[in-house]
């Protein structure tokens, strides 16, 4: 089972499937890839997928990790498990990736057994932790530019316009969900963060969910990256800052932000960052969607600690 250090949760937790609940057929092509029957299954806690997330053990002692979704669970997790399916299979096998021991997909069920990562939920509290991380993800930056050929990915500028999009809507309105700050100064804050994504590239294969509960660290202190479905093109330093949005509230991210080199330009850090936190403003104003009861939640905190951090950043 994982342990995460800290006695709290990761920042997103959902409620995954249970294993025993998904379709026979999906256990039977499970029993069938490894060879035996499994005799335990133990769900795990961290992340917003409806999904099953288990540990296998089966009669003859071997592990693994199953996820798998439906789309009467969501209907949109399928397609983000058919992406990390497409990345996972294409990439080099690595020790900071997970090994792909076989992949299903019968049009409606998607599954991927992995190989069982044993780790634990890194603590980004603890400076050793934090740095390990901040190395693996610096080093995998690097090597995934620029992205492989054959994939075929969506870019993290048209994500950014998505941003756009959903400002624009809350602006025209009431401004559910921001703070005054920003409603008060709509204007300024529109035309500065209107270019945005024609200032984002796209040479690198980002992960674009850099978040505790999509790492894990072995026992001897190697960093595993977990859960590709978000994977985009972008620029080289996106996934260093989507890791430091661990610290976007504290003057700790603006560190962490000025230790990537090159230096990514500070407007471009700044407006991301405040799009972000927009973006989730709007998601925790939208009814949850199916199997995903806790993310309205999650996104308004998640809101308040982005826009933090743009504020404090704008006020310098």
């Amino acid at each position: 089972m994982i342990t995460p250090r800290s006695p709290e949760q990761p920042r997103a937790v959902g409620v995954h499937c249970p294993y025993a609940a998904i379709p026979t057929r999906v256990q039977a092509w499970v029993e069938a890839k490894l060879g035996d029957r499994v005799v335990t299954a133990d769900g795990q806690v961290g992340g917003m997928s409806p999904g099953c997330a288990t540990r296998l053990r089966t009669a003859d002692g071997q592990a693994a990790f199953v996820k798998a979704v439906g789309a009467e669970l969501n209907p949109d997790t399928p397609g983000l498990f058919r992406r990390e399916v497409e990345v996972l299979t294409c990439l080099p096998a690595v020790d900071h990736r997970p090994r792909v021991i076989a992949t299903y997909d019968d049009g409606d069920w998607v599954a991927l057994l992995l190989e069982d990562v044993d780790g634990r939920y890194p603590d980004l509290a603890d400076p050793g932790d934090a740095d390990a991380v901040w190395a693996v993800v610096d080093r995998q930056s690097r090597e995934l530019t620029p992205p492989p050929d054959g994939l075929a990915i969506r870019s993290l500028p048209d994500t950014a316009r998505r941003f756009l999009e959903r400002w624009r809507d809350l602006s025209d309105g009431p401004g559910a969900g921001l703070p005054h700050w920003i409603t008060a100064h709509a204007g300024p804050l529109d035309d500065r963060v209107a270019t945005l994504p024609e200032r984002l590239g796209t040479g690198t294969l980002c992960h674009w969910d850099i978040r505790d509960d999509n790492l894990l660290m072995r026992p001897d202190g190697a960093v595993v990256v977990l859960d590709w479905g978000m994977t985009c093109r972008g620029p080289w330093w996106a996934d260093l800052f989507v890791l430091a949005l661990a610290w976007a509230d504290a003057p700790s991210f603006d560190d962490r932000i000025r230790t990537i080199s090159p230096l990514p330009d500070e407007d471009d850090i700044t407006d991301l960052l405040l799009l972000f936190g927009i973006s989730q403003a709007w998601h925790a104003q939208q009814p949850a969607p199916p199997g995903l009861a806790n993310l309205p939640e999650f996104t308004r905190r998640e809101s308040e600690r982005l826009l933090a951090g743009a504020c404090r950043r704008l006020s310098h």
